[in-house]
C-alpha cells in the first residue's frame, strides 16, 4: 500500500517535478533584490536621537548638520553615537576609507545607518584597507541600504562589513537590511592562507576570545557578490559549547563570490531561509584553492536551512556543494524545501568527521535537485546520522556519486540518473520505499520505473521555477 500512495499521490501535482506537494504548497518565491538601493527622497525624520549627515561630495567639511554635513569618514569616525542617533549618507556620493563610527545603541532606540536624498546608493569604497564599515564591541545598529566596495589589485584577508565581538562579552542587536556589497578584494585560496579565507567576505561577523559573543543578528534583504572569500559568513560564537542566540539570515541574494556562499557557526538554532547563492567560485574575484560550499553550518546547534536556492557553483577541490551539515553540530541539522541544480559538487555534504564531531542528526527532506549527482560523506570518525526522506534527486543521463553515514536511512524518494550508478549498502543502511529511474535498486525495496514527471530538468533560478 505504500508504494501506491507514493505513486499516486505523495509524488504527485507538480508541472515540473510530480513531487512533494509540501515543497511547493506555501513556499513564497525569492524576491530579486535591486542592485540599486531604495533610498530616502527626502532627509530622514528626526529620530528619538540625532541625525548626523555625512556628503563626500562637498569640498569643506562641516558639523554634521543638514545644511553642513560631514564630508569625510574620518569626521564621522571621531564622532560617538547615541541611542536613536542616525547616520545619513547623501545618495549619488561615494566615500573613500574605512566607516568605523563609535558608540551603541539599545534595543528600543537602536543606532541606524541610512540613505537620504535621490539617486544611486551612496558608496563607502575602503581602497583595498580590510573592511569598509566596521563594528567592534558595540551593541544595536541597523545598516540600511548603503553600498560598500573594497577593490584592490590583489587579494588578501577583507571584508565588505565587518560586525565582531573580541573583548569576552555578548555584544547584540544587529539588523543588516537591505545592505549592498560589490567588489571586495578578499583571500580566494583556502589552500594556501585557510585563516584569511576564512575572514574574507562581502559580509562576516566575528566572535573572538574566552566568553565573546554576538546576538540577535539579523542579515535580509542584502544584495552581495564579487568577494573574495565568499559572500555571508556569520560567526557568533568561539565554540560549540558556548553559542549566540537568535541568528536569522534570510532573503538575500549572493552572486559570483570566490567562495562559499552562506556559512553561519557556532550559534543556537540558527534559521537560513528565503537566499538565493549563484555561480559560486567565480566573479571578479574567483576561487583559487581549497575548498568552499554553497551554504553550510559549522558547529551549531539546531541549525535549519530551509527554502534556498543554490546553482552554478564550480568545482573546488573536493567540496562545491550545494548544502553542508559540517563538522560539531548538534541537535539536528535540518536541510528541507531547497531547490538546488548544475552545482558542480552535488547536493550534499556531511562532513561531520571533518574536524570536530558534533554527533548530529542531519535531516534532509522535501528538495528537488536538477543535475546535482553527488552526495558525500566526509572525514573519518564522524557520528553523525543521515534521516533522507521525500526529496528528488534528478540526474538523468549522469552517473550518481553518493555516500552516506554509516547509521543512514533513505526512504520515500526519487532517483533519476544512469544504469551505471550504484548506490551504498551497508549494515547501518537502510533503503526504503524509493522509486528508481534507470537507477539500479540497491536492495530488493522500493519501485523500478517511471517517476511521470512533466516537463522535468527546467527549473531556473528560484524556488517557484522548480514547480514550473
Amino acid at each position: 500500500m505504500r508504494d501506491r500512495a507514493f505513486r499516486t499521490g505523495r509524488i504527485s501535482g507538480s508541472p515540473l517535478f510530480r513531487t512533494a506537494r509540501a515543497f511547493t504548497t506555501g513556499l513564497a518565491v525569492v524576491a530579486t533584490v535591486a542592485t540599486a538601493a531604495t533610498v530616502l527622497t527626502a532627509a530622514p525624520a528626526a529620530a528619538s536621537g540625532n541625525t548626523v549627515y555625512l556628503d563626500c561630495s562637498r569640498s569643506i567639511d562641516g558639523t554634521g548638520s543638514p545644511g553642513h554635513p560631514y564630508t569625510t569618514v574620518a569626521s564621522v569616525n571621531a564622532r560617538t553615537f547615541h541611542p536613536g542617533d542616525t547616520l545619513a549618507i547623501a545618495s549619488g556620493t561615494t566615500c573613500h576609507g574605512t566607516l568605523a563610527p563609535k558608540g551603541s545603541g539599545t534595543a528600543a532606540a537602536p543606532i541606524t545607518i541610512v540613505p537620504y536624498g535621490t539617486g544611486d546608493a551612496p558608496v563607502i569604497d575602503a581602497d583595498g584597507a580590510e573592511n569598509a564599515l566596521h563594528l567592534t564591541n558595540q551593541d544595536h545598529w541597523r545598516i540600511g541600504a548603503i553600498k560598500l566596495t573594497n577593490p584592490a589589485s590583489g587579494t588578501a584577508q577583507r571584508q565588505g562589513l565587518l560586525i565582531e565581538s573580541t573583548d569576552g562579552r555578548t555584544h547584540s542587536g544587529f539588523d543588516v537590511d537591505g545592505l549592498i556589497v560589490d567588489k571586495v578584494a578578499g583571500e580566494t585560496d583556502k589552500a594556501a592562507h585557510a585563516t584569511a579565507f576564512a575572514m574574507s567576505a562581502c559580509i562576516r561577523t566575528g566572535a573572538s576570545g574566552p566568553d565573546s559573543l554576538l546576538a540577535d543578528v539579523h542579515v535580509h534583504g542584502t544584495s552581495v557578490g564579487n568577494c573574495g572569500g565568499g559572500g555571508i559568513k556569520v560567526r557568533v560564537g568561539t565554540v560549540n559549547t558556548r553559542l549566540g542566540q537568535r541568528v536569522h539570515v534570510d532573503h538575500n541574494t549572493i552572486s559570483a563570490v570566490g567562495g562559499d556562499g552562506i556559512i553561519v557557526s557556532y550559534a543556537e538554532s540558527p534559521m537560513i531561509e528565503y537566499n538565493t547563492a549563484a555561480d559560486l567560485g567565480t566573479g571578479a574575484y574567483p576561487w583559487t584553492g581549497g575548498n568552499f560550499a554553497g551554504i553550510w553550518v559549522l558547529g551549531d546547534h539546531d541549525a535549519t536551512i530551509q527554502k534556498n536556492v543554490v546553482h552554478g557553483s564550480i568545482m573546488s577541490a573536493f567540496d562545491s556543494e550545494a548544502f553542508d551539515c559540517d563538522w560539531g553540530n548538534t541537535g539536528t541539522c535540518t536541510v528541507q524545501y531547497n531547490f538546488s541544480r548544475d552545482n558542480a559538487g552535488g547536493l550534499f555534504l556531511d562532513c561531520d568527521g571533518c574536524g570536530t564531531v558534533g554527533g548530529a542528526t542531519e535531516v534532509v527532506r522535501y528538495n528537488v535537485s536538477q543535475n546535482d549527482c553527488r552526495m558525500v560523506s566526509g572525514g573519518s570518525g564522524g557520528w553523525s546520522s543521515l534521516r533522507f526522506y521525500n526529496n528528488v534527486v534528478y540526474c538523468t543521463g549522469r552517473r550518481l556519486d553518493v555516500t552516506v553515514p554509516a547509521n543512514s536511512i533513505l526512504e520515500n524518494n526519487v532517483w533519476v540518473a544512469s544504469e551505471d550508478s550504484r548506490l551504498p549498502t551497508g549494515s547501518g543502511v537502510s533503503w526504503q520505499w524509493n522509486v528508481f529511474q534507470g537507477v539500479p535498486r540497491p536492495t530488493a525495496n522500493g519501485i523500478e520505473g517511471d517517476p511521470q514527471f512533466v516537463d522535468p530538468g527546467t527549473g531556473g533560478d528560484t524556488l517557484g521555477s522548480a514547480g514550473g
